[in-house]
């Protein structure tokens, strides 16, 4: 018998690879997806939209990838943290047996130092933007619903590597830039600086671990999307360049070129041996 699966924020690049997935590999899941930018869009900022469509559909799970990276405190605080105690609240209020995954955030971390790498689940979390407290939150509010018997898990991402990722992201924006330049909208690549080391992973392979996570994850736990693998910002960089033929001479790498403000990680990666065991 299918299954209902409800996508909310399916219009993101991760949603939009999900939905690939899942129309290329099917599971049994009957899916709906909502978003934004549908003619009659989930409005995450009201109570009573969010009940009646979880009421009308009465998923057996939902996949909630909604989220804002906008630093501004009411903006995330709603979206990141107050959407996602409305859906546990209404599967509560309706006495569904739904799971919950939603999707939590390398950011949570926050300050983290080159000897703690790599990263495990279970790590203090200390976050230094708007975004990443928000992400934080929502953790934590996962865990108190799971503690209440709610079967709700996380999955927290670390960084995403595809098309159409946000500009808010570094390659969201060097996507942007190579396209400009392959048109001939700009000269130069424009970056910060390229020294802190990351964990990025495909889209794909980050769908694979995702839906891992969501058919075989424990209840209240975290679980990492993650390759596990250190890279620097620079051999990223460069890396993307050369899927476009283009060398790192038309770059310009400088401080006040970069987006981040306040502290910035020097390096994160993570451990993935809990959502390997998934797989």
């Amino acid at each position: 018998m299918s299954r209902r699966l409800l996508i909310i924020g399916g219009s993101a690049a991760l949603g939009q690879e999900l939905v690939r997935h899942l129309v290329t590999n099917p599971k049994d899941f009957v899916v709906f997806v909502t978003s934004r930018h549908k003619p009659d869009p989930l409005d995450l900022r009201n109570k009573d939209h969010i009940f009646s469509y979880i009421e009308r559909t009465r998923p057996d799970m939902i996949i909630s990838l909604a989220a804002t990276f906008a630093n501004e405190f009411d903006e995330a605080y709603s979206i990141n943290v107050n959407a996602s105690r409305l859906i546990l609240t209404a599967i509560k209020e309706l006495r569904l047996s739904t799971r919950v995954v939603l999707v939590g955030s390398a950011a949570e971390y926050g300050i983290i130092t080159p000897d703690e790498n790599p990263v495990f689940e279970q790590r203090v979390l200390r976050p230094v933007s708007i975004y990443g407290m928000s992400k934080a939150w929502q953790t934590e509010l996962a865990c108190m619903y799971a503690r209440q018997g709610s079967d709700v898990v996380i999955a927290r991402v670390f960084n995403l590597l595809g098309p159409g990722l946000s500009e808010r992201l570094f390659v969201g924006r060097l996507h942007k830039q190579i396209s400009e330049f392959l048109c001939g909208q700009r000269e130069r690549i424009e970056v910060g600086p390229l020294s802190a080391i990351r964990d990025y992973i495909s889209l794909d392979h980050a769908v694979n671990q995702l839906m891992a996570i969501a058919e075989h994850g424990s209840a209240g736990e975290v679980y990492h999307i993650a390759s596990g693998t250190p890279v620097t910002m620079r051999e990223l960089l460069a890396r993307e360049l050369a899927r476009y033929g283009l060398r790192d001479s038309i770059v310009v790498e400088a401080a006040a070129l970069s987006n981040r403000y306040g502290y910035d990680v020097p390096s994160i990666y993570a451990d993935i041996g809990k959502t390997t065991a998934l797989l």
